[in-house]
């Protein structure tokens, strides 16, 4: 009850401000904004890799040794974009997967428990979900993007032996 008449009260309160506020007077200022551009059609971008489907495989790997580090894996994919795109046109790098939130944002969950793969470009972490990592387009329309993968782990799991994988698709923004 008490709640209740405190609510109504506080909500005269804001009326009455409000109220008031509009009898202040006002000075203005105002100029016109022309806004122009031109309209292209998107050209059609494909991104390819050293294999269909792109596959990084990292062999054997010593349950142990695994540190963010050991195990890293290069593979570059191909962007090809109509020529319509232009030259030094600015792309965007990005992917989404599952993230390991748990124990590593920066990384996507494999099917094993405490085990995650994480993606660079050029030495930078590519996070899931962040689809930010600028690239610029060569003449041509194309460009090749050199990324490494490497498996870290959750510290507080003890990783069993087999097989695992992970899955995650690579975006390219652009305009």
């Amino acid at each position: 009850m008490k709640l209740q008449r405190f609510n109504q009260s506080a909500a005269w309160c804001a009326m009455a401000i409000l109220l008031l506020s509009f009898n202040a007077p006002f000075t203005n200022a105002s100029t016109r904004v022309n806004f122009t551009g031109n309209l292209i059609g998107n050209p059609p971008c494909d991104i390819t890799g050293d294999n269909d489907p792109i596959m990084v495989d990292f062999d054997e790997v010593g349950i142990t040794k695994i540190d963010g580090v050991n195990y890293m894996q290069n593979f570059s994919l191909r962007v090809t974009c109509g020529d319509d795109l232009g030259n030094d046109v600015r792309l965007y790098l990005g992917y989404t997967g599952m993230e390991a939130r748990s124990f590593d944002n920066n990384a996507v969950l494999t099917n094993r428990d405490g085990l995650a793969i994480r993606l660079y470009y050029q030495g930078q972490v590519v996070a899931p979900d962040d689809a930010n990592i600028p690239i610029v387009m060569s003449s041509g329309g194309s460009a090749v993007i050199p990324l490494s993968a490497v498996p870290v782990r959750d510290p507080a799991v003890d990783l069993l032996e087999g097989d695992f994988y992970a899955t995650g698709t690579v975006e390219i923004r652009y305009p």
